[in-house]
C-alpha cells in the first residue's frame, strides 16, 4: 500500500477476527489455512468496498480572457488539474464546448477505477470477488490494476498465513476514509465473517 503504511490493528478488532477465524474451524469445518484465508479475504473486501473511483474527467474550469480573445480563438480556454504521485499539476487547453473538452485524451481519465480493481484482484485471488460495486471502473484500470495486487499466501503445515501487497502509490488516498478505513478494516472484516459464518449454518440447518 503506498510507500510503507505501518498499521496497528484495535485489539477488540483483532481478537473479534480471532473469533470468526475459531468459529470458520469449529462450525464450518474449514482447516486453519482456509480460515485464514478466508480472514484475508473479508479484510481486503472490506477495503475494496470502500475505496473510491475516479471520476470519467479531471477536474477542469473555464479560464477568462479578455474580450475578443475566445471569439478570435473559436473556443474557450480551459484549466484541468491532474494529479501525479500525488502532486496537484494543471494545464490549459482549448475546446469550443465542454462536450468537446471531454473527447480530448488528456482530460479523460482512462485508468479510472484502479485502485478499486487492485483490491478486486486480491480478493479474486482469496475467494469469490462478488461483492463489490465495480461501476464507474474502466476496462483499462481493471487490466492495469493487476500489477499493483500480490498475494503470497502458505494455507498448509505449520504458521500457515495470507500476506496482500497493493503497491498502489495512492491506494490510502483513495479510500474514503483515508487511514481510518484501514484502521476499521479488521473490524468490518469480522463482522462480515460473523454474518456469513451465521447464514452459512442457517443453510445447514435447513432454513432458507
Amino acid at each position: 500500500m503506498s510507500d510503507q503504511v505501518s498499521i496497528e490493528w484495535p485489539r477488540q478488532d483483532v481478537r473479534a477476527i480471532w473469533a470468526q477465524i475459531e468459529r470458520a474451524q469449529k462450525e464450518l469445518g474449514r482447516d486453519l489455512g482456509q480460515a485464514i484465508r478466508f480472514a484475508a479475504w473479508s479484510v481486503a473486501r472490506s477495503l475494496g468496498v470502500v475505496t473510491k473511483v475516479a471520476p470519467k474527467y479531471r477536474d477542469y474550469k473555464v479560464v477568462k480572457e479578455g474580450r475578443g480573445v475566445a471569439k478570435r480563438a473559436g473556443s474557450k480556454l480551459y484549466e484541468v488539474t491532474s494529479w501525479k504521485k500525488g502532486r496537484e499539476h494543471t494545464f490549459k487547453t482549448r475546446a469550443a464546448s465542454v462536450a468537446e473538452l471531454k473527447t480530448k485524451p488528456q482530460v479523460k481519465i482512462s485508468n479510472a477505477g484502479r485502485a478499486k480493481s487492485a483490491w478486486m484482484w486480491g480478493i479474486k485471488k482469496l475467494g469469490s470477488g462478488g461483492g463489490v460495486s465495480m461501476k464507474g471502473v474502466t476496462s483499462k484500470g481493471f487490466k492495469v490494476a493487476q500489477n499493483s495486487m500480490d498475494v503470497e499466501q502458505k494455507l498448509t503445515g505449520d504458521n500457515p498465513y495470507v500476506k496482500i501487497i497493493n503497491s498502489l502509490p495512492y491506494a490510502v488516498s483513495a479510500l474514503k476514509g483515508g487511514m481510518g478505513s484501514i484502521n476499521d478494516a479488521m473490524g468490518k472484516a469480522a463482522r462480515s465473517m460473523a454474518r456469513i459464518i451465521n447464514a452459512d449454518i442457517k443453510k445447514k440447518l435447513g432454513a432458507k
